[in-house]
């Protein structure tokens, strides 16, 4: 089911990038220091968006990183206290 509903939220954002290239195909100047270049605009958009992205991916790196070290220590703290508490005996009422 989830597999459904992945493929479907992809074909819809395909569809909808297609729409907003055919819409929008018109040649814009980029000026940038060393050049200029003239690109359609839906292409520029996608290279902003992507630049966006891969930004966003390389800033939560290290949050990813340091919560996959403390979640690896969490969980050898619960397996060693599973094996404490395998060879205590509870008392019972």
């Amino acid at each position: 089911m989830k597999f459904i509903v992945k493929l479907i939220l992809i074909i819809f954002v395909l569809l909808f990038g297609l729409a907003f290239h055919i819409r929008n195909h018109q040649l814009v100047t980029l000026n940038y220091y060393v050049s200029e270049v003239q690109l359609s605009f839906s292409v520029i958009i996608l290279i902003a968006i992507s630049i966006g992205v891969l930004l966003g991916i390389l800033v939560s790196i290290p949050i990813i990183i340091r919560t996959r070290k403390r979640n690896s220590r969490l969980e050898k703290k619960i397996k060693d206290t599973k094996k404490i508490n395998r060879f205590h005996v509870m008392p019972e009422d």
